[in-house]
């Protein structure tokens, strides 16, 4: 049995502090993982929940796609938008967890992704380094489109 490495857009996730911060940090901590303004959000004390505003999906999909094209070359990366149009539920979807180190606290984000593709087999089941670089990245670079700041990446072992 191999390992699958899976792209997706968080479609919900949940947020948890180890110590209690104000909204200023809360939003700073997140918002250089995932972009706030593409989801609904409520606060507690140490959690954050959030769910992707379903017209942010629905009216960028076709457009994040068609760059996953141009950067890769390749239409088969498409398949599942072929499949799945803009129906955010017509989707596989998948858990996922991460965790972040900051000063004054340590935060887990468990998310639920809507898989935008899948691919063959790797040699390992488990990334530390990869998923936080490729979520980094994402929601940091500029191209135009509101789901960059909605990308996380998975190994399906």
């Amino acid at each position: 049995m191999g390992a699958f490495y899976i792209l997706g857009i968080i479609n919900k996730f949940e947020a948890k502090f180890t110590n209690s911060l104000d909204q200023v940090h809360w939003e700073q901590y997140i918002n250089e993982r995932i972009d706030l303004e593409q989801y609904t959000t409520t606060l507690t004390d140490f959690t954050v929940k959030g769910e992707l505003k379903e017209v942010v999906f629905r009216e960028n999909i076709e457009s994040f796609y068609k760059k996953l094209v141009e950067i890769t070359n390749d239409d088969n990366i498409a398949t599942y938008f072929d499949d799945s149009k803009t129906d955010i539920d017509n989707y596989q979807s998948r858990r996922t967890v991460m965790t972040f180190q900051y000063p004054d606290t340590q935060i887990t984000i468990s998310a639920e992704i809507s898989v935008l593709f899948i691919e063959g087999k790797v040699f390992v089941e488990e990334f530390n380094f990869e998923p936080k670089i490729i979520n980094w990245l994402f929601r940091h670079i500029d191209i135009s489109n509101p789901l960059t700041g909605c990308v996380m990446s998975d190994v399906l072992s």
